[in-house]
């Protein structure tokens, strides 16, 4: 009995040792994600300008996207590079 119970502790220890070093990959760096995100609408909206020129519907649409994402990146306490990202055309006017 005694030997199942050391079985069980060290299983269980094991257990908690993976779960807490995976558990931040699991649910990701609101960082990361922000920037991924901020950048992935830049390119986004400079392809759509470039194909559909800076005043189309479709770099409007872009635009707002960017914004909501900007929100995100508030909501989750997020930050992202002001310089590059809030700068030209990825503002609204």
């Amino acid at each position: 009995m005694k030997k199942k119970i050391i079985r069980l502790a060290l299983a269980s220890a094991l257990a908690m040792a993976f779960t807490l070093t995976m558990g931040r990959a699991t649910f990701g760096d609101p960082n990361n994600d922000c920037h991924r995100r901020l950048e992935n609408d830049r390119a986004r909206i400079d392809r759509d300008a470039s194909r559909h020129g800076q005043n189309s519907p479709q770099v409007s649409r872009d635009i707002d996207r960017m914004d909501s994402d900007r929100n995100w990146c508030r909501g989750h306490h997020s930050d992202w590079d002001h310089s590059s990202l809030d700068v030209g055309i990825y503002l609204r006017r």
